[in-house]
């Protein structure tokens, strides 16, 4: 760890920080093991477990019932966002529990607008029984994962939930072109200036997705890394605390402006990401068929099956979603058919992944009693 940085803490660290190291140190509800094997039961029987999960985090139980009506996947960063911010709740008392969708009016007119002013839209809510507390889970990309208000005045914690390895946050990166080399936009670095040192160094290294597919790119100047990280959590989605789970599973708290300290960080581009676009490169796209020996008619593509990978659904049990030209682009399996040796599909039904960028943040040796040690002085 790098114990260089001695940077002060804020009012607000402090004060959130002084109370919840001021709880003897709390396990949270389900490790990462733990919550691996619900999700695994789950995912094959489709079934809820309702009864002492629902008592012990309800959270998770709508998240998974969410995911069984809208058919949409339960990704694993939320499902330990629910545990840790149950396990706080918990620590801090806040006993009352809501579905905010369910239950708009746990939360005044004036406190939602509060945290809408923080970017946050409520997901759950965990109340103390006199109303003067609540602990808001929040959802959307715009925000942070929580905050923390002491409704009579208003003052609001925010809090970001981390698993032990996790990315800081993924945006995907300016359209490249018919070269594959990595571009930058004015846009992009507005939006996103945390990764602005990182996007500049591998312009400079002229880092070309032509070239690097399959892979991703993790060499970074340190320097970049820790900068990424560190900014993250200090503009508009600004954070007072970081809590995470320790080696020994402990619902740890640090402050979002030290995470460098206690962390081991590292920079990645990869040049096909999760999310799928339209086809901006097609001169690309024919060259790539060719190279598969496939065939182009009008609009039509005839490859033989075999030069084509595979995969599933994210986190599914289903059978074949979508056929894998390489690892950029695709074609979705409902728009194609088979011709005995042969996938025909239309060539517009192609869709191309865009890269992203990224800094990753790994608690391996995280104590919580180093931890307290370390602030226990300043709190």
């Amino acid at each position: 760890m790098n114990q260089n940085l001695n940077v002060p803490l804020a009012k607000s660290q402090r004060e959130i920080m002084t109370e919840f190291y001021a709880v003897r140190n709390t396990k949270v509800l389900y490790t990462k093991a733990e919550r691996e094997e619900i999700w695994q039961q789950f995912k094959a029987s489709r079934v809820v477990p309702t009864n002492a999960l629902k008592e012990r985090c309800p959270a998770m139980v709508a998240e998974l019932q969410k995911a069984i009506s809208n058919i949409n996947l339960v990704q694993s960063a939320i499902f330990s966002e629910c545990v840790y911010a149950q396990t706080l709740a918990n620590m801090l008392k806040l006993e009352e529990f809501y579905v905010f969708a369910e239950s708009p009016k746990s939360l005044s007119t004036s406190v939602i607008n509060l945290i809408s002013s923080y970017n946050l839209t409520p997901r759950y809510v965990y109340k103390s029984i006199d109303g003067r507390r609540a602990l808001v889970q929040a959802g959307g990309p715009g925000g942070t994962d929580s905050a923390l208000i002491q409704i009579e005045d208003n003052h609001v914690f925010t809090i970001e939930f981390k698993e032990a390895g996790a990315k800081t946050s993924e945006p995907d990166l300016p359209y490249y072109g018919e070269n594959g080399l990595l571009v930058s936009t004015e846009k992009f670095e507005k939006k996103n200036p945390q990764f602005v040192p990182m996007l500049h160094e591998q312009i400079e290294k002229k880092l070309n997705f032509w070239d690097v597919m399959g892979s991703n790119a993790n060499d970074f100047n340190p320097i970049n890394v820790h900068g990424a990280v560190s900014r993250n959590f200090s503009s508009k989605k600004y954070a007072d605390v970081v809590c995470v789970e320790d080696i020994n599973s402990y619902l740890t708290m640090l402050p979002a402006n030290q995470i460098i300290q206690w962390a081991e960080v590292r920079g990645e581009i990869r040049p096909a990401g999760r999310n799928k676009y339209k086809v901006w490169t097609p001169n690309k796209l024919r060259e790539f068929i060719k190279d598969l020996d496939g065939q182009i008619n009008g609009t039509e593509v005839k490859i033989k099956l075999d030069k084509f990978s595979t995969a599933k659904r994210r986190g599914g049990n289903d059978d074949i979603n979508r056929y894998k030209l390489n690892s950029i682009f695709f074609v979705y399996r409902k728009d194609t058919r088979v011709e005995g040796e042969y996938l025909i599909f239309n060539i517009a039904n192609v869709y191309q992944l865009k890269p992203t960028i990224s800094a990753h943040m790994f608690f391996k040796e995280l104590d919580i009693n180093e931890v307290r040690k370390k602030y226990e002085m300043v709190m």
